[in-house]
């Protein structure tokens, strides 16, 4: 009776470790690994910004939001068939900057690629080259967020002498004169008034 009892204690013990023990282990992400997913979110979110950029930039082109859903609003389409879109709105609009914003949009041709890298496991265990393409499409958001200022300013500048009156600044300019004249011709008439009033 004694050897059944020990024999059946240890069984039964060993019957319940797994249990125990699985509700006591957790994963622990080392640091490396931490600093990896934060470096591949930062991708994801810079080609994010960069992707809403241009297509901000389209939907000012068109002047038009309700047209803009053949654009894309949902992101259906790619950042390379955005940028070409683009490009043709950006011509057709007589935009300014051209040369510059053709160089950025050929630029930004890579960006699709540069994203790409955080499945590569060559790039996405490396931090340093994950820094670098965060870097590279922040550049280049930056790039095309300016152009699309510039061409606001510039268009709110040129709808401005458009509505000022022909002649402007030359009714302007005479009208300081006059007003200059007449003050001297003020200042000049004083005395000789004071002096009739002797």
């Amino acid at each position: 009776m004694r050897s059944r009892s020990s024999s059946t204690r240890p069984a039964g013990r060993l019957g319940r470790l797994p249990n125990e023990l699985s509700s006591t282990i957790v994963a622990v992400k080392s640091a490396s690994e931490r600093g990896r997913a934060e470096s591949i979110r930062d991708v994801v979110d810079a080609y994010r910004r960069l992707y809403g950029s241009v297509q901000r930039f389209v939907l000012m082109l068109t002047d038009d939001q309700l047209n803009f859903a053949s654009v894309g609003t949902s992101g259906s389409h790619s950042l390379n068939q955005l940028l070409s879109i683009l490009a043709e709105h950006a011509r057709g609009a007589a935009f300014v900057r051209l040369r510059d914003l053709k160089a950025a949009i050929e630029e930004a041709r890579s960006a699709e690629q540069l994203r790409d890298a955080i499945f590569s496991d060559l790039f996405s265990n490396d931090l340093a080259a994950l820094r670098k393409v965060v870097t590279e499409l922040e550049r280049l958001d930056a790039a095309f967020v300016g152009l699309c200022v510039g061409h606001v300013l510039e268009q709110h500048a040129r709808a401005a002498d458009e509505t000022r009156p022909a002649g402007g600044k030359r009714a302007n300019a005479s009208s300081r004169t006059d007003a200059t004249a007449a003050r001297r011709k003020t200042r000049v008439a004083e005395p000789a008034l004071a002096r009739s009033n002797d």
